[in-house]
Protein backbone atom coordinates (compact mmCIF):
# COMPACT_ATOMS: atom_id res chain seq x y z
CA UNK A 1 0.00 0.00 0.00
CA UNK A 2 1.31 3.53 -1.41
CA UNK A 3 2.49 5.41 1.80
CA UNK A 4 1.68 9.42 1.74
CA UNK A 5 2.28 12.54 4.06
CA UNK A 6 0.31 15.64 3.30
CA UNK A 7 2.70 18.25 4.35
CA UNK A 8 1.85 21.90 5.46
CA UNK A 9 4.08 23.56 6.01
CA UNK A 10 2.56 27.35 6.70
CA UNK A 11 1.72 27.30 10.29
CA UNK A 12 -1.89 27.80 11.45
CA UNK A 13 -0.57 30.19 14.89
CA UNK A 14 -3.72 30.89 16.17
CA UNK A 15 -4.51 27.32 16.91
CA UNK A 16 -3.85 25.68 20.33
CA UNK A 17 -4.82 22.52 19.86
CA UNK A 18 -5.88 19.77 16.64
CA UNK A 19 -9.74 19.83 16.97
CA UNK A 20 -9.42 23.81 15.49
CA UNK A 21 -7.89 22.85 12.77
CA UNK A 22 -10.06 19.63 11.55
CA UNK A 23 -13.06 21.87 12.41
CA UNK A 24 -12.09 25.40 10.56
CA UNK A 25 -10.81 23.63 7.48
CA UNK A 26 -12.82 20.97 6.97
CA UNK A 27 -13.60 21.57 3.29
CA UNK A 28 -9.82 20.80 2.13
CA UNK A 29 -9.52 17.95 5.06
CA UNK A 30 -12.86 16.09 4.78
CA UNK A 31 -11.43 13.62 2.31
CA UNK A 32 -8.93 12.32 4.20
CA UNK A 33 -11.44 9.35 5.75
CA UNK A 34 -12.03 8.17 2.18
CA UNK A 35 -8.50 7.01 1.94
CA UNK A 36 -8.75 4.77 4.41
CA UNK A 37 -8.19 1.05 3.34
CA UNK A 38 -6.76 2.87 0.03
CA UNK A 39 -3.47 4.44 1.36
CA UNK A 40 -1.30 4.79 4.27
CA UNK A 41 -2.28 8.34 4.74
CA UNK A 42 -1.54 10.77 6.91
CA UNK A 43 -1.02 14.31 7.54
CA UNK A 44 1.91 16.52 8.67
CA UNK A 45 0.91 20.07 9.70
CA UNK A 46 2.55 22.91 11.82
CA UNK A 47 0.72 25.27 14.23
CA UNK A 48 1.41 27.04 17.81
CA UNK A 49 1.42 23.72 19.68
CA UNK A 50 2.51 20.07 18.80
CA UNK A 51 0.27 17.18 19.34
CA UNK A 52 0.15 13.74 17.78
CA UNK A 53 -3.55 12.33 17.37
CA UNK A 54 -5.70 10.55 15.11
CA UNK A 55 -8.83 11.79 13.81
CA UNK A 56 -11.95 10.01 12.49
CA UNK A 57 -9.00 7.34 11.73
CA UNK A 58 -6.56 9.59 9.81
CA UNK A 59 -2.93 10.50 11.69
CA UNK A 60 -2.24 14.38 12.60
CA UNK A 61 1.07 15.10 13.60
CA UNK A 62 1.55 18.89 14.74
CA UNK A 63 4.85 20.65 15.26
CA UNK A 64 5.72 24.06 15.88
CA UNK A 65 6.27 26.23 13.30
CA UNK A 66 7.18 29.96 11.82
CA UNK A 67 5.53 31.77 9.18
CA UNK A 68 8.85 32.73 7.51
CA UNK A 69 10.29 32.84 3.82
CA UNK A 70 13.62 31.12 5.74
CA UNK A 71 12.14 29.04 8.76
CA UNK A 72 12.96 25.51 8.34
CA UNK A 73 11.81 22.94 11.33
CA UNK A 74 14.46 20.29 11.51
CA UNK A 75 12.02 17.91 13.86
CA UNK A 76 9.53 17.53 11.51
CA UNK A 77 12.10 16.73 8.77
CA UNK A 78 13.34 14.41 11.01
CA UNK A 79 9.76 12.48 11.88
CA UNK A 80 9.11 12.44 8.26
CA UNK A 81 12.40 10.70 7.44
CA UNK A 82 11.34 8.38 10.44
CA UNK A 83 7.81 7.67 8.41
CA UNK A 84 9.55 6.47 5.20
CA UNK A 85 6.58 7.62 3.06
CA UNK A 86 6.22 6.58 -0.20
CA UNK A 87 5.36 10.33 -1.31
CA UNK A 88 5.12 13.28 0.50
CA UNK A 89 2.46 16.24 -0.89
CA UNK A 90 3.69 19.37 0.26
CA UNK A 91 0.75 22.16 0.20
CA UNK A 92 1.42 25.43 -1.83
CA UNK A 93 4.13 26.24 -4.24
CA UNK A 94 5.56 29.40 -2.19
CA UNK A 95 7.73 27.36 0.32
CA UNK A 96 10.76 26.29 -1.90
CA UNK A 97 13.38 26.81 0.28
CA UNK A 98 11.76 23.80 2.93
CA UNK A 99 11.01 21.65 0.02
CA UNK A 100 14.95 21.81 -0.92
CA UNK A 101 15.75 20.73 2.60
CA UNK A 102 13.15 17.69 2.44
CA UNK A 103 15.01 16.87 -0.44
CA UNK A 104 18.48 16.77 0.62
CA UNK A 105 17.64 16.47 4.49
CA UNK A 106 15.35 13.07 3.90
CA UNK A 107 17.31 12.03 0.81
CA UNK A 108 15.56 10.88 -2.33
CA UNK A 109 13.80 7.51 -0.87
CA UNK A 110 9.93 9.11 -2.06
CA UNK A 111 8.42 11.10 -4.31
CA UNK A 112 7.11 14.97 -4.19
CA UNK A 113 4.42 16.19 -4.98
CA UNK A 114 3.55 20.02 -5.52
CA UNK A 115 -0.05 21.02 -4.80
CA UNK A 116 -1.01 24.61 -6.24
CA UNK A 117 -3.73 26.61 -3.71
CA UNK A 118 -4.11 29.94 -6.15
CA UNK A 119 -0.43 31.12 -5.55
CA UNK A 120 1.74 32.97 -7.61
CA UNK A 121 5.09 32.96 -8.93
CA UNK A 122 7.92 35.29 -7.04
CA UNK A 123 10.47 36.86 -8.58
CA UNK A 124 14.11 37.54 -7.45
CA UNK A 125 16.17 35.42 -5.32
CA UNK A 126 12.30 33.77 -4.29
CA UNK A 127 11.53 32.62 -8.03
CA UNK A 128 15.17 31.58 -7.88
CA UNK A 129 14.46 28.96 -5.35
CA UNK A 130 11.14 28.07 -6.23
CA UNK A 131 12.94 26.99 -9.90
CA UNK A 132 15.46 25.04 -7.86
CA UNK A 133 12.85 23.41 -5.75
CA UNK A 134 10.19 22.69 -8.81
CA UNK A 135 13.50 20.73 -9.96
CA UNK A 136 13.01 18.28 -6.86
CA UNK A 137 9.01 17.81 -7.34
CA UNK A 138 7.96 14.45 -9.18
CA UNK A 139 4.52 16.12 -10.16
CA UNK A 140 2.60 19.44 -9.48
CA UNK A 141 -1.72 19.24 -8.44
CA UNK A 142 -3.44 21.87 -9.70
CA UNK A 143 -7.50 22.17 -9.83
CA UNK A 144 -7.17 22.76 -13.33
CA UNK A 145 -3.97 22.31 -15.56
CA UNK A 146 -4.70 25.63 -16.91
CA UNK A 147 -3.73 27.60 -13.94
CA UNK A 148 -0.18 26.00 -14.30
CA UNK A 149 0.85 28.50 -17.55
CA UNK A 150 2.18 31.19 -15.45
CA UNK A 151 4.17 28.80 -13.66
CA UNK A 152 5.37 27.20 -17.24
CA UNK A 153 5.50 30.53 -18.50
CA UNK A 154 8.38 32.03 -16.04
CA UNK A 155 10.48 28.53 -16.31
CA UNK A 156 9.84 28.00 -12.90
CA UNK A 157 7.71 24.25 -13.64
CA UNK A 158 9.23 22.90 -16.33
CA UNK A 159 6.83 22.23 -20.00
CA UNK A 160 6.92 18.45 -19.68
CA UNK A 161 6.38 18.62 -15.94
CA UNK A 162 3.49 16.04 -14.61
CA UNK A 163 0.79 18.05 -13.93
CA UNK A 164 -2.23 16.63 -12.28
CA UNK A 165 -6.01 17.87 -11.38
CA UNK A 166 -7.36 17.63 -8.47
CA UNK A 167 -9.93 19.74 -6.22
CA UNK A 168 -8.31 21.54 -3.38
CA UNK A 169 -11.85 20.98 -1.53
CA UNK A 170 -15.21 20.15 -1.46
CA UNK A 171 -18.42 21.56 0.94
CA UNK A 172 -20.68 19.79 3.30
CA UNK A 173 -23.63 22.35 2.54
CA UNK A 174 -26.58 20.34 1.33
CA UNK A 175 -29.39 22.04 -0.56
CA UNK A 176 -32.40 23.04 1.54
CA UNK A 177 -35.86 23.61 1.18
CA UNK A 178 -36.54 26.46 -1.37
CA UNK A 179 -39.22 28.25 0.01
CA UNK A 180 -38.22 27.68 3.45
CA UNK A 181 -35.10 29.08 2.27
CA UNK A 182 -36.98 31.85 0.63
CA UNK A 183 -38.72 33.19 3.81
CA UNK A 184 -35.64 33.00 6.10
CA UNK A 185 -33.73 34.76 3.61
CA UNK A 186 -36.41 37.19 2.58
CA UNK A 187 -35.88 36.18 -1.21
CA UNK A 188 -39.54 36.47 -1.92
CA UNK A 189 -39.14 37.15 -5.41
CA UNK A 190 -39.22 34.64 -8.49
CA UNK A 191 -36.33 35.83 -10.35
CA UNK A 192 -33.56 35.74 -7.91
CA UNK A 193 -29.37 35.75 -8.24
CA UNK A 194 -26.84 35.30 -5.63
CA UNK A 195 -23.19 36.59 -5.64
CA UNK A 196 -21.10 35.73 -2.76
CA UNK A 197 -17.23 37.11 -2.86
CA UNK A 198 -15.04 40.44 -2.39
CA UNK A 199 -16.24 43.52 -3.46
CA UNK A 200 -12.28 43.58 -5.58
CA UNK A 201 -11.02 44.09 -8.72
CA UNK A 202 -10.32 40.12 -9.13
CA UNK A 203 -13.68 39.25 -8.03
CA UNK A 204 -15.24 42.59 -10.67
CA UNK A 205 -18.25 43.24 -9.04
CA UNK A 206 -18.23 46.20 -11.61
CA UNK A 207 -19.31 43.93 -14.53
CA UNK A 208 -21.58 41.97 -13.10
CA UNK A 209 -23.60 45.33 -12.11
CA UNK A 210 -22.92 46.22 -15.72
CA UNK A 211 -24.26 43.36 -17.18
CA UNK A 212 -27.64 43.41 -14.63
CA UNK A 213 -28.73 46.62 -15.46
CA UNK A 214 -28.94 45.54 -19.18
CA UNK A 215 -30.32 42.83 -18.10
CA UNK A 216 -33.15 45.19 -16.04
CA UNK A 217 -34.44 46.40 -19.27
CA UNK A 218 -36.36 43.20 -19.98
CA UNK A 219 -36.81 41.91 -16.43
CA UNK A 220 -37.02 44.54 -14.27
CA UNK A 221 -38.48 42.47 -11.64
CA UNK A 222 -35.48 40.71 -11.07
CA UNK A 223 -33.00 40.93 -8.10
CA UNK A 224 -29.45 40.64 -7.10
CA UNK A 225 -28.58 39.43 -3.97
CA UNK A 226 -24.93 40.24 -2.80
CA UNK A 227 -23.31 38.82 -0.20
CA UNK A 228 -19.68 40.18 0.89
CA UNK A 229 -16.52 40.00 3.19
CA UNK A 230 -14.66 42.98 2.05
CA UNK A 231 -15.92 46.21 0.82
CA UNK A 232 -12.80 47.29 -1.37
CA UNK A 233 -14.90 48.62 -4.54
CA UNK A 234 -18.17 49.19 -2.20
CA UNK A 235 -17.94 53.43 -3.16
CA UNK A 236 -17.84 52.02 -7.46
CA UNK A 237 -20.57 49.87 -6.48
CA UNK A 238 -22.49 52.98 -4.77
CA UNK A 239 -21.59 55.46 -7.50
CA UNK A 240 -23.26 52.59 -10.00
CA UNK A 241 -26.13 52.71 -8.20
CA UNK A 242 -26.33 55.86 -7.78
CA UNK A 243 -25.92 56.64 -11.87
CA UNK A 244 -29.13 53.69 -11.69
CA UNK A 245 -32.32 53.93 -9.65
CA UNK A 246 -33.21 50.45 -11.89
CA UNK A 247 -29.84 48.78 -10.87
CA UNK A 248 -30.02 50.50 -6.89
CA UNK A 249 -33.75 49.10 -6.82
CA UNK A 250 -32.76 45.62 -7.68
CA UNK A 251 -29.23 44.81 -5.98
CA UNK A 252 -29.87 43.79 -2.66
CA UNK A 253 -26.14 44.35 -0.64
CA UNK A 254 -26.21 42.05 2.21
CA UNK A 255 -22.85 42.42 3.21
CA UNK A 256 -21.25 39.46 5.29
CA UNK A 257 -23.48 36.14 6.29
CA UNK A 258 -22.08 33.75 8.96
CA UNK A 259 -21.20 30.69 7.75
CA UNK A 260 -24.22 28.05 9.10
CA UNK A 261 -26.83 30.75 6.91
CA UNK A 262 -24.96 30.96 3.33
CA UNK A 263 -27.04 26.94 2.37
CA UNK A 264 -30.37 28.72 2.53
CA UNK A 265 -29.25 31.78 0.88
CA UNK A 266 -27.98 29.06 -2.01
CA UNK A 267 -30.90 27.20 -1.53
CA UNK A 268 -33.34 29.87 -2.55
CA UNK A 269 -31.68 32.18 -5.15
CA UNK A 270 -32.05 30.77 -8.77
CA UNK A 271 -28.26 31.23 -10.01
CA UNK A 272 -25.13 32.23 -8.64
CA UNK A 273 -23.15 34.92 -10.60
CA UNK A 274 -19.26 35.19 -10.55
CA UNK A 275 -17.26 37.70 -11.76
CA UNK A 276 -13.70 36.33 -10.89
CA UNK A 277 -10.66 36.84 -13.50
CA UNK A 278 -8.82 34.26 -11.89
CA UNK A 279 -9.41 31.51 -9.00
CA UNK A 280 -6.90 28.98 -7.71
CA UNK A 281 -10.22 26.51 -7.05
CA UNK A 282 -13.77 28.09 -6.24
CA UNK A 283 -15.22 27.69 -2.99
CA UNK A 284 -18.40 29.96 -3.69
CA UNK A 285 -18.74 27.86 -6.54
CA UNK A 286 -18.94 24.31 -4.95
CA UNK A 287 -20.97 25.45 -2.04
CA UNK A 288 -23.38 26.91 -4.62
CA UNK A 289 -23.78 23.45 -6.73
CA UNK A 290 -23.94 21.39 -3.51
CA UNK A 291 -27.11 23.41 -3.17
CA UNK A 292 -28.48 23.18 -7.08
CA UNK A 293 -27.50 26.08 -7.49
CA UNK A 294 -26.98 26.96 -11.13
CA UNK A 295 -23.80 28.93 -11.71
CA UNK A 296 -22.79 31.71 -14.23
CA UNK A 297 -19.78 31.90 -14.40
CA UNK A 298 -16.49 33.48 -16.25
CA UNK A 299 -14.83 31.20 -18.08
CA UNK A 300 -11.53 30.49 -16.70
CA UNK A 301 -9.80 27.23 -16.28
CA UNK A 302 -10.68 26.00 -12.75
CA UNK A 303 -14.11 27.15 -13.32
CA UNK A 304 -14.28 25.12 -16.35
CA UNK A 305 -12.78 22.11 -14.38
CA UNK A 306 -15.64 22.75 -11.81
CA UNK A 307 -18.39 22.13 -14.26
CA UNK A 308 -17.36 20.13 -16.47
CA UNK A 309 -16.49 22.42 -19.21
CA UNK A 310 -20.06 24.11 -18.87
CA UNK A 311 -21.92 21.34 -18.48
CA UNK A 312 -24.06 22.44 -15.69
CA UNK A 313 -23.52 26.23 -16.17
CA UNK A 314 -23.02 28.99 -18.42
CA UNK A 315 -19.63 30.52 -18.97
CA UNK A 316 -18.78 33.81 -20.22
CA UNK A 317 -15.58 35.72 -20.84
CA UNK A 318 -13.86 37.56 -17.70
CA UNK A 319 -15.02 41.67 -17.81
CA UNK A 320 -16.92 40.70 -20.89
CA UNK A 321 -20.95 42.71 -19.47
CA UNK A 322 -22.28 42.18 -22.50
CA UNK A 323 -21.28 38.44 -23.08
CA UNK A 324 -23.44 38.12 -19.32
CA UNK A 325 -25.91 40.08 -20.01
CA UNK A 326 -26.92 38.21 -23.57
CA UNK A 327 -26.18 34.93 -20.54
CA UNK A 328 -28.90 36.50 -18.30
CA UNK A 329 -31.45 37.55 -21.08
CA UNK A 330 -30.97 33.64 -22.33
CA UNK A 331 -31.51 32.14 -18.92
CA UNK A 332 -35.27 34.12 -18.69
CA UNK A 333 -36.86 31.45 -20.06
CA UNK A 334 -35.17 28.12 -19.19
CA UNK A 335 -36.40 25.37 -17.10
CA UNK A 336 -34.46 26.52 -14.21
CA UNK A 337 -36.15 23.72 -12.02
CA UNK A 338 -34.07 20.49 -14.37
CA UNK A 339 -31.07 23.04 -14.49
CA UNK A 340 -30.90 23.28 -10.46
CA UNK A 341 -31.24 19.40 -10.61
CA UNK A 342 -29.16 18.71 -12.84
CA UNK A 343 -26.28 21.05 -11.37
CA UNK A 344 -27.00 19.14 -7.66
CA UNK A 345 -26.68 15.77 -9.73
CA UNK A 346 -22.92 17.34 -11.23
CA UNK A 347 -21.39 17.81 -7.98
CA UNK A 348 -22.55 14.94 -6.20
CA UNK A 349 -21.53 12.76 -9.18
CA UNK A 350 -17.75 14.46 -9.33
CA UNK A 351 -17.57 17.30 -6.60
CA UNK A 352 -18.08 15.42 -3.63
CA UNK A 353 -15.10 14.54 -0.68
CA UNK A 354 -15.01 10.92 -2.04
CA UNK A 355 -14.40 11.71 -5.34
CA UNK A 356 -11.03 13.76 -3.87
CA UNK A 357 -10.29 10.77 -1.83
CA UNK A 358 -10.46 8.42 -5.04
CA UNK A 359 -8.61 10.96 -7.76
CA UNK A 360 -5.89 11.51 -4.81
CA UNK A 361 -5.39 8.00 -5.18
CA UNK A 362 -5.36 7.42 -9.04
CA UNK A 363 -2.69 10.17 -8.75
CA UNK A 364 -0.16 8.23 -6.51
CA UNK A 365 -0.69 5.29 -8.60
CA UNK A 366 0.24 6.92 -11.77
CA UNK A 367 3.05 8.49 -9.93
CA UNK A 368 4.45 5.17 -8.28
CA UNK A 369 4.28 3.77 -11.39
CA UNK A 370 6.29 6.32 -13.66
CA UNK A 371 8.76 5.24 -11.24
CA UNK A 372 9.14 1.96 -11.14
Amino acid sequence: MIKLVDLTYYAHLNYTHAGQVSKNHSPALAFAPHLIGKIDFSFVKHASFEEHTVIDGIPYHFFKGRNRFWSITLKTHRYIKKLKPDIVLVQGLVFPLQVIFLRLFCGSGFKIMIQHHGELPYSGIKGWLQKLACGFADAFIFTAAGNAWIWKKRNIIKPDANIFELLEASTHFTQQDKQISKQRTQMTDENNFLWVGRLNANKDPITVLLAFIQYLQINPEAKLYMIYQSEDMINDVMELFASSKLLSNAVVLVGRVANHELPYWYSAADFYISGSHKEGSGYALLEAMACGCVPLITNIPPYQKLTGSGQCSFLYPPGDANALAKLLYTVNNVDQKKLSDDTLSYFNQHLTFKNIADDLVNICGQVMTKSA
